[in-house]
């Protein structure tokens, strides 16, 4: 700023002199003439002696000067107008800012967009410095602690929170615990929580107040299929064997749907080619032991790969006693004479089944009745097994058969 230049003061002459001496002081300084090169000096105006739009006093001949003092400007009501506040971000610290890094502010940097200190506690993640930052919610369950160290009491933590509903805790999909912390019910509920970490494999899942080891195939149609292997006694030549203690009982089709609904199960009933696919691969699988009705079996080799036995009854029953589909291949849409049995909670959900795309000459035979199912054949040596034939008999039985969970109803769409 230029320094300032003092106003010329032709006022006061009177003042500094004796009153003898006004009129000649007046009359050597009042010539009209002598101030025309001074810029101080103007002509009178014709209005008003008294005072100018400019806010100097002036008297005929002589003009008194203010000058800015060079503090800004005045709003109408002639208070000082305030400076604009600098903007956030120019890297100056201008209050009411706390800090300013110029381009380095950043929402996840130690100064923010907002020119404040980036703390635990205000909702921004301070990169380098804090694991997470949920503000006001700190501390509490489901979110990020006290610290901003990491997550607070939550699901996953491996810990059960029974008070905020936690039922289980684990990091593994396979002990009946869903990523949500409550308990795996089901194939379809595991692959639904777990995703691609679910594989084909055993699990645990919890039914009706007790754990069950079920197969869980993740793949077919899409992954969800929940198997259980049932087995009423051990099918081996020598019977009386002591290593061997349980003798078969043999079950019916329909004996087999009551065995299996002690676990809110079904007996098996092949809905597609992918779906019997993952049946064989569970009733092959010498790790996966079968169960009786209250107590897991012993696991032999002998009967847990036994696929004919596990396989040899299904879940398929004629509509209507003493009609079929003779010498048609055996699925909903060329056999509608055969089907799946309505799931009494769902019983407008019509099932489709598939159990071969082949025709077998003479079968599905009409020796059937109300209470039968069909007898299917394997060929064990085939890896996989595949189905030889079925055969319509009244009294199709077996000591073995595959329960499952019909919560997962077939192919997707």
């Amino acid at each position: 700023m230029h320094e300032r230049i003092l106003p010329r003061i032709r006022v006061g002459v009177a003042g500094r002199m004796g009153g003898g001496m006004l009129a000649v002081a007046l009359a050597g300084c009042l010539d009209r003439n002598a101030g025309l090169d001074d810029p101080t000096v103007v002509e009178p105006s014709t209005g008003d002696s008294s005072s100018s739009s400019s806010g100097s006093t002036t008297v005929p001949g002589i003009m008194t000067t203010t000058v800015d003092s060079g503090h800004g400007g005045s709003d109408s009501d002639g208070t000082t107008a305030e400076p604009a506040p600098e903007p956030c971000g120019n890297g100056k610290i201008d209050p009411p800012e706390l800090c300013d890094q110029g381009e380095a502010n950043s929402d996840a940097g130690e100064c923010t967009l907002a020119c404040r200190w980036n703390v635990c506690g205000d909702g921004r993640v301070h990169a380098g410095d804090e694991a997470c930052d949920d503000g006001p919610d700190n501390g509490n369950y489901g979110h990020c602690d006290m610290n901003c160290d990491g997550p607070a009491e939550r699901c996953g933590d491996l810990s059960v929170q029974a008070d905020e509903g936690e039922l289980c805790d684990e990091n593994d999909p396979h002990f009946a615990c869903l990523k949500e912390c409550t308990w795996a019910t089901s194939c379809t509920n595991i692959k639904a929580s777990w995703g691609d970490e679910a594989t084909t494999g055993l699990y645990l899942i919890r039914r009706m107040s007790q754990f069950l080891t079920v197969w869980c195939d993740m793949d077919a149609d899409g992954g969800g299929y929940t198997f259980i292997k049932y087995a009423s006694g051990t099918v081996l030549d020598d019977q009386n064997a002591p290593e061997y203690p349980f003798s078969p009982i043999y079950l019916s089709a329909l004996q087999a749907e009551q065995k299996c609904g002690y676990w809110g199960l079904r007996l098996f009933a092949p809905r597609s080619p992918e779906h019997l696919a993952a049946a064989i691969g569970a009733a092959n699988a010498k790790q996966f032991a079968p169960i009786q009705k209250d107590t897991l079996f012993p696991p032999y080799p002998e009967i847990d790969s036994d696929v004919e036995g596990y396989l040899s009854i299904m879940g398929v029953y004629p509509i209507t006693p003493g009609t079929s589909c003779v010498g048609k291949a055996l699925n909903s849409e060329t056999c509608p004479e055969w089907a799946i049995k309505t799931d009494p909670l769902q019983p407008d959900v019509v099932l489709p089944y598939w159990v071969s795309g082949t025709p077998i000459a003479g079968q599905p035979g009409t020796n059937n009745c109300a209470d039968c199912s069909l007898y299917y054949q394997w060929n064990k040596l085939a890896q996989p097994p595949v189905i030889t034939g079925y055969l319509a008999l009244k009294n199709a039985t077996s000591a073995h058969f595959l329960c499952e969970l019909g919560d997962k109803l077939g192919p997707p769409g």
